[in-house]
């Protein structure tokens, strides 16, 4: 049975009730779906919360019949929206208390040892530029250099066209290569 016959049987069966038929649906895009969420949020615990608020929105959506044609495309375009939406709202909470005179944003409390930060120096600041960057231009180079989804699977994603995602990606290296000038442009690939 093809895969995309597969979902619509679970689809059918969860919305008749069967109690394990939406875990068989969403059980093979968990580990991108929270790879996915992570890389946007750069927090296992708000990665987390994006998945479970993602699969929530999907279980309603199935039971109130919502037709779904690729169920994968649809989950991972959610998992993306509900982690834009966290970011936004981390974003809004570190201003005001910014506003309030308190510049820690809370930490994570999975942080990794110093040795491991250490290793990946030139990573790490790499990624801290790259979270730096405004939520259109992030989520783009977090989906294609970090979850490596291509062009077309982005647009899916974020609900955009391909030319739009090729556009964002273009001006996102631009203001990363302006953030770090003495990043080799040849490490910084143009062509989409």
């Amino acid at each position: 049975m093809k895969q995309l016959e597969q979902e619509q049987l679970w689809l059918q069966q969860c919305r008749d009730g069967e109690q394990d038929a939406f875990y068989q649906l969403v059980k093979p895009y968990l580990d991108r779906a929270y790879s996915t969420a992570r890389a946007i949020l750069n927090s296992p615990h708000y990665a987390e919360d994006a998945v479970q608020n993602a699969m929530l929105e999907a279980y309603r959506a199935i039971m109130s019949g919502k037709e779904i044609r690729s169920f994968r495309s649809w989950f991972n375009r959610l998992v993306a929206m509900r982690a834009l939406d966290l970011a936004r709202a981390r974003s809004r909470r570190f201003r005001q208390t910014e506003v309030l005179g308190d510049h820690e944003e809370p930490g994570d409390e999975r942080e990794q040892p110093l040795d491991a930060v250490l290793k990946k120096e030139e990573q790490s600041r790499l990624l801290a530029q790259v979270m730096s960057l405004d939520m259109r231009h992030r989520s783009v180079i977090v989906l294609y250099y970090y979850q490596e989804m291509s062009v077309e699977e982005i647009a899916d994603v974020l609900g955009v066209k391909a030319g739009t995602v090729k556009s964002r990606l273009y001006n996102a290296r631009l203001k990363l290569m302006s953030l770090n000038e003495s990043i080799n442009p040849k490490k910084v690939i143009f062509d989409v």
